[in-house]
């Protein structure tokens, strides 16, 4: 809801600027007439980089004059143009990048693969990103069914304390309302640039406070007739246009629809503070850090968000970072062919397609994804099909504009073009050609998997986006100042009478105390600060030690010596945590392909082998799929993967082998620590997805449900999904399975559900409650009949969120300790919500842990789930600590990337029982 030259460029950016329309002043009684329009260059300063692909600037619309009957139009002008840079994803999940250009590989066998370029030919991919739909209004719906007016959603259990957030209160004037028009189009425009132009040219007439979306305007004040009418005529078909203001309804100040035209407005200031917008957010371009050594460069920003919530209208913001490659495509390309050391333009074509096609790519004013390879821009390609003066005319076109409009050389005329396909979104606004991008003028935005596995990559990365409490507080405390103190900014925000604090707000927090841990012969506690107990379980009995009596390692001749210490150091380590560990059975193999260890498991391995321990040279993932699937599926048997670089460290190599003990204790069915839940009859369930990367388009669906009181046996199952919308359409069936297995161990069924989703976002609230809620019930009752209604909790748990939280101590900033808990303030007033900070990190700022309970049936007081909340964060057992969210979650992730990422299919019945995939 933006206007030409503020705001965001809607839909994939930089794709062209609209023709300027002409405009008209009637004289009474006299049909409009059409005025010239502005000479060139009127816009003001041309954008600093090229418009990729046709250069169709799609975020900045050359205005439209407008006039209405017995109004004077005001005179036309074109707004300057604006840049709309796409990007990559932010770190802090998992960060993508883009770049500039770099000298051309040389020497023998180096040069540009020119001719196998040329000769690329590829067929259609997908329809490019899906289209963007707003939100449904869910939040009525959430109060409506899942929030019990009669009961208090705060606890009071721990010791009381205050935070700072990063939220900043925002005051909205309290007597103010704006006027909603529908705007109509006769006839109809699909382009909505065109239509921003039109509305943006009436200033004068309709007052310069303004919102226009496309179909809706948002005024400070009432026109005088309603309906308006106005007119235009469109400069390419001299066509006249009639704009009708209908008036719809008065915005009042304190209603929901003000927040959204808020942070409309907020993203105006963030533009008037020249910061850049790339796809969502706005990042400072000259505060880039260039890390020359990984070819990546380090650009900060904000993401921000005004909504309604316990402590009045907040805007939340924090930092984000974009990661941004500086090789082009074509560079990327030059890379591939020349790391393949060989001439072969099929095993070239092969690796650029799964390399390339599919991803997304950035210029320097737009972005576009799932694009496929087309014609070379050289002559010889042309040749090969008799289309000679169209290669001729397709080549000069391309070089022409580019030395003539930006001084760009083309100087590969033989790189493939890549073709991106318009989104829904682009066709119903009415472009539904494809557009050409030049491979040299393109990055491919997106960390590769090499890079993100690369621990020296990520280390050199982190020293730029790992920012500290102190540093975090006074960077956002800073850019509100900045907001308070620039001119254009208060410009924006006055007349909408919005104010921004420019201190973060201090908010009530309450501090859990630290839980024992529960072992064979004794508990043990640890220092909630660090929340970790490795030190503390030094020769202490594992809470149920599974004795390993008959195992097999394998392992290439190279790494003999690599096993035989591995061997010796598990049966030491093993010996001091009450598991006894016997000799294995030994076999070696002549070298480390991936068929040596398959057949070598094949041949030794016997139904009563407990555990298969492969050792490998190095860390390629077609042999650990291979190895994987072959335990997982075909021979099932629990399975360890060991690299020798892991065990090359003779002075930490204890310390490993511990780790894979208690690692191989899990597979087989042991149990590690425990911790007291005083609770009976309940079983506590966690679920999630993850897509699938062989099966394009499905994501798998983990649920892993524990078995008994201690919480420290659990029953796995999966199922295959749409990854559209990340619903498990089989979850009933998994369930059903569960509440069997559960009533084979214990005798009974459990009384209370309490299931922990991971993996949806609130806009799927809804559905998740008529789809997977639904399914849960009816698998109760294919498991016992009607009469079986145990009670449900049900919490969606997000990861992935903008709130942070600040603890002061002696005059400085530092991360609040594990076991913080807040469900107050920054909390919503329709919701069962609460945040817990549950894990302590050594670098940076600790994010914590969103919890909305959409369904509470157990009658238990928000203290004690929000305590069993915390507890289940201690009983992930691949961890000597805490972890970010309750351990079923933990281990639904671990099952659901193992299967997405290796197996691409279900695993064995056989395994359901057991932790195999830590």
């Amino acid at each position: 809801m933006s206007e030409p030259g503020q705001g965001r460029a809607r839909g994939r950016g930089g794709r062209g600027r609209s023709r300027p329309q002409t405009a008209e002043q009637p004289a009474p009684g006299q049909a409009p007439q059409t005025s010239q329009p502005p000479p060139p260059g009127a816009a003001g300063a041309a954008p600093s980089g090229p418009p990729m692909g046709r250069g169709r600037a799609r975020g900045v619309a050359a205005r439209q004059a407008a006039t209405q009957q017995q109004v004077q139009a005001p005179q036309m002008q074109q707004p300057q143009a604006q840049e709309d840079t796409a990007a990559g994803a932010m770190v802090g999940g998992r960060g993508v990048q883009r770049g500039g250009g770099r000298e051309r590989p040389s020497g023998n066998g180096g040069g540009p693969p020119t001719a196998q370029m040329a000769g690329m030919s590829l067929g259609e991919t997908g329809s490019g990103d899906a289209p963007y739909r707003r939100r449904a209004p869910y939040e009525r719906f959430v109060e409506r069914l899942w929030k019990n007016p009669q009961t208090s959603s705060k606890g009071s259990m721990g010791d009381k304390c205050n935070l700072i957030t990063n939220f900043f209160q925002v005051t909205l004037p309290s007597e103010f309302k704006i006027y909603q028009y529908h705007v109509d189009f006769k006839p109809n425009i699909e382009n909505v640039r065109v239509k921003f132009a039109m509305i943006a040219n009436l200033a004068d007439a309709i007052g310069e406070t303004k919102l226009f979306d496309g179909g809706i305007l948002y005024l400070a004040r009432k026109l005088p007739d309603d309906p308006a009418i106005f007119y235009a005529k469109r400069a390419y078909d001299g066509e006249q246009v009639q704009i009708t203001f209908n008036f719809t309804c008065e915005v009042q100040s304190t209603s929901p629809q003000f927040l959204q035209i808020s942070n409309i407005l907020f993203k105006r200031v963030q533009g008037a503070l020249k910061m850049k917008l790339i796809r969502d957010h706005y990042f400072n371009m000259g505060l880039s850090v260039q890390v020359s050594k990984h070819r990546l460069e380090v650009v900060p920003g904000f993401t921000t968000s005004i909504a309604k919530y316990e402590g009045g209208n907040l805007l939340g913001v924090d930092i984000i970072h974009k990661i941004l490659r500086m090789d082009t495509v074509l560079d990327s390309l030059y890379d591939l062919y020349n790391s393949m050391n060989s001439g072969d333009v099929s095993a070239f074509h092969t690796r650029a397609v799964k390399e390339l096609v599919g991803s997304i790519v950035m210029t320097r004013s737009c972005m576009y994804s799932s694009f496929f390879f087309s014609f070379s821009i050289s002559l010889q390609f042309y040749k090969s099909y008799g289309l000679v003066m169209l290669g001729i005319l397709y080549s000069c076109l391309f070089s022409f504009f580019y030395l003539q409009h930006w001084h760009l050389d083309i100087t590969d005329m033989d790189q493939p073009l890549l073709i991106t396909k318009p989104t829904d979104k682009d066709i119903r606004r009415g472009d539904q050609e494809n557009l050409c991008l030049i491979p040299e003028l393109c990055t491919i935005t997106g960390l590769s998997e090499q890079a993100r596995s690369d621990f020296n990559v990520m280390r050199d990365l982190a020293v730029h986006t790992r920012i500290g409490p102190d540093k975090r507080v006074s960077t956002l405390e800073k850019f509100t100042r900045q907001i308070n103190e620039n001119p254009e900014a208060q410009q924006i925000l006055k007349p909408w009478q919005m104010k921004i604090a420019s201190t973060a707000a201090r908010i009530p927090a309450r501090q859990f105390p630290a839980e024992k841990l529960l072992m064979r012969d004794k508990s043990i506690s640890y220092n909630i600060r660090e929340a970790d107990w490795s030190r503390n379980m030094r020769n202490v009995f594992l809470l149920k030690a599974v004795h390993m009596e008959n195992w097999m390692i394998v392992f290439p001749n190279r790494a003999q010596s690599n096993a035989a210490e591995l061997s010796d150091c598990l049966n030491k380590v093993g010996s001091g945590m009450g598991m006894r560990i016997g000799h294995p059975t030994v076999v070696e193999i002549p070298n480390d392909r991936n068929e040596s260890y398959l057949q070598a498991i094949r041949q030794n391995l016997k139904e009563t082998v407990q555990m298969v321990v492969a050792v490998v040279t190095n860390n390629k993932k077609d042999r650990y799929d291979a190895i994987k699937k072959m335990c997982c599926i075909d021979n099932p048997v629990p399975s360890q993967v060991v690299m020798t670089k892991t065990l090359s460290k003779k002075q930490g190599l204890m310390s490993v082998a511990t780790k894979i003990a208690i690692q191989m204790n899990c597979k087989m069915g042991g149990e590690v620590w425990g911790t007291s839940i005083p609770l009976n009859k309940f079983m506590v369930v966690g679920m999630d997805s993850y897509h699938d990367s062989s099966n394009k388009g499905q994501s798998v669906g983990a649920m892993v449900a524990s078995l008994n009181k201690e919480c420290t046996r659990y029953y796995s199952k999966t199922e295959y999904h749409p990854s559209k919308d990340d619903l498990m359409r089989n979850l009933g069936v998994l369930f059903t399975g569960a509440l069997r297995k559960y009533h084979e161990v214990n005798g009974g069924l459990p009384q209370k559900l309490f299931i922990y989703r991971d993996g949806v976002g609130d806009g799927q609230l809804p559905v998740v409650q008529e789809s997977e809620i639904e399914q849960i019930k009816q698998a109760c009752k294919n498991a016992a009949g009607d009469d079986y209604r145990p009670q449900l909790t049900f919490f969606i748990v997000k990861k992935r969120i903008q709130t942070r939280l600040f603890y002061q101590e002696n005059n400085q900033i530092i991360n609040p300790q594990p076991g913080t808990i807040v469900d107050d303030f920054v909390t919503k007033s329709e919701w069962f919500d609460f945040f817990i900070v549950s894990q302590s990190v050594r670098q940076g700022t600790v994010t914590p842990t969103s919890f909305n309970v959409i369904k509470d049936e157990s009658g238990l007081q928000p203290d004690h789930l929000q305590r069993l909340t915390y507890k289940m964060t201690h009983l992930y057992f691949n961890w000597q600590g805490t972890v970010r969210v309750p351990a079923p979650c933990q281990y639904a992730h671990k099952l659901a990337f193992l299967q997405g990422q290796s197996l691409h299919r279900e695993f064995s019945a056989h395994l359901a029982d057991k932790l195999f995939y830590l």
